[in-house]
């Protein structure tokens, strides 16, 4: 277990976190009425652990050098763009109250968090040299 396996982890946690977060957001938008609903939320939030898990199985696979590197990547750059739209959905929120403002800044900064752990696990596998069994 290199340090790839732990930034898979810990970037897949944070996106599950991130997840848990846009689920409340969404909840909280179906409860206030809120243009859109709950719909647009879950359709990204599935989107988000989707890519979480992808990113995961990366790190899992650091071993698998190709393999393991191109699943970071794709999980580092889906997380993005799927939590990108989250933010963009958050935004649209904070207009109707303050109060979730705290809230979309957290999904924002697991957003960054997944990203970047797994865009470094992703690297590091490609330029690791390959460990002897």
């Amino acid at each position: 277990m290199g340090n790839a396996f732990w930034l898979g982890i810990i970037g897949g946690i944070a996106g599950i976190l991130a997840v848990v977060l846009v689920v409340q957001l969404g909840g909280m938008s179906e409860a206030f009425n809120a243009t859109g609903g709950l719909q647009p939320y879950m359709n990204a939030a599935g989107a988000t652990l989707i890519f979480s898990f992808v990113g995961i199985a990366g790190g899992v696979l650091e071993n698998r050098k190709i393999v393991g590197a191109i699943l970071m990547i794709i999980g580092a750059l889906g997380a993005l763009i799927s939590i990108g739209l989250l933010s963009t959905l958050s935004f649209v929120e904070f207009v109707a109250g303050a109060i979730l403002i705290p809230l979309g800044v957290l999904i924002s900064l697991f957003g960054v968090l997944t990203f970047a752990l797994f865009l470094l696990g992703g690297v590091l596998i490609l330029t690791q040299a390959p460990h002897p069994h």
